[in-house]
């Protein structure tokens, strides 16, 4: 199999459009690695250019220890499964299968060979004589998959290729790509905007935004120590609350919001790096699993609930602090209801903080 390896890779439209700035990636040898990034910040553009389907403007791209740039998408030795499946209709799925191999001019019995085996690992050996419109939406995608899969290539480039199944089928189709990736020990570079999908599929997740890499690290590494502000608010479902505010040295230090409704006591482990920030403006970041309803005499704040979303297994509640929409993750063994007034309570130990000027996080 082989490592990819982009170098200070750009890729301009038009002489003007940056989608893509001065990307260094290396991606190891049977690995899984997954892009994940709001629509429209590059990530698929960067998937293209592995496959050979956009050009690079500037920068190298190496797949093994050779320079691909002006190497065709075919002599890549990559193969790609695409957001709309790609199948042909008018073929059943063992034509689909094979369509490749025949290109290549491969012998029948070693594409017959390739084809049983990949409806064997996809576990679609029933359906090689049916046509696409007679297999359902996840039936489909395995096929999409099988056709990348019988070509044995040295890197699989997966392009959202979940996107089009419902919520059920999206998680069954995730645990489906990670035992093939386990099965076969390739290299895989998946794209989704989906941060479930990254989180629970990748060794490695490579988030970007506005065709820049933010940061490249595994997945708890990423949830639990964020380079900046936007990663602590891409990653997280609910995802992260933002409050604005300052540091006030009164002889102890506090984090104060800007409409002073919310005053913490910053502890000991805090002090070192928000000292220097004393009366600059800063954000506190908290996740919605670390505010909780608590009682009046245990240094809490007042809301009232705006909106309650019932989850089964946990809820969610949303208020107002400082004039920022608040979300908070709690039992269902709490009884509440919009416009009740409770009392919550942040985990002074898992708050965030983030320089207002870099967005760069500094604790």
């Amino acid at each position: 199999m082989a490592q990819v390896k982009l170098v200070n890779v750009t890729k301009v439209y038009d002489g003007k459009n940056v989608a893509v700035r001065n990307v260094d990636l290396e991606i190891h040898d049977k690995e899984f690695v997954v892009i994940v990034g709001p629509s429209g910040c590059g990530k698929s553009t960067i998937l293209r250019m592995i496959a050979g389907l956009e050009e690079i403007t500037e920068g190298e791209l190496y797949i093994g220890d050779k320079l691909v740039n002006d190497i065709e998408p075919k002599d890549r030795d990559i193969a790609m499964v695409f957001q709309n499946y790609a199948l042909y209709p008018h073929m059943t799925v063992y034509e689909n299968l094979s369509f490749g191999l025949k290109m290549r001019k491969m012998d029948k019995n070693e594409i017959k060979e390739h084809v049983l085996n990949a409806a064997k690992i996809l576990e679609i050996e029933d359906l090689l004589e049916r046509k696409p419109k007679a297999l359902s939406g996840g039936q489909r995608q395995r096929v999409a998959v099988g056709r990348a899969l019988v070509r044995d290539p040295k890197v699989f480039l997966f392009d959202e290729p979940l996107s089009n199944l419902d919520a059920k089928l999206r998680v069954q189709m995730r645990t489906e790509i990670s035992k093939i990736h386990s099965k076969l020990k390739t290299t895989m570079i998946y794209v989704t905007h989906d941060q479930a999908e990254a989180m629970t599929m990748g060794s490695r997740i490579v988030i970007i935004k506005d065709g820049i890499i933010q940061q490249i690290d595994t997945p708890l590494n990423v949830y639990n120590l964020p380079v900046n502000k936007f990663v602590a608010g891409f990653i997280g479902s609910p995802p992260m609350n933002f409050i604005s505010g300052k540091v006030v040295d009164e002889g102890e230090l506090f984090f104060e919001s800007d409409d002073k409704s919310i005053k913490l006591t910053l502890g000991e482990k805090y002090k070192s790096k928000l000292a220097s920030y004393n009366g600059q403006p800063i954000a506190l970041g908290i996740k919605p699993e670390d505010i909780r309803i608590g009682d009046a005499s245990d240094k809490t704040i007042e809301v009232e609930i705006d909106v309650v979303e019932p989850m089964g297994n946990e809820i969610f509640i949303y208020f107002t602090v400082n004039k920022t929409q608040i979300i908070s993750r709690i039992s269902p063994d709490h009884i509440v209801s919009a416009n009740d007034r409770v009392n919550i309570k942040f985990n002074r130990d898992k708050l965030f903080f983030f320089d207002n000027k870099t967005d760069k996080t500094i604790f």
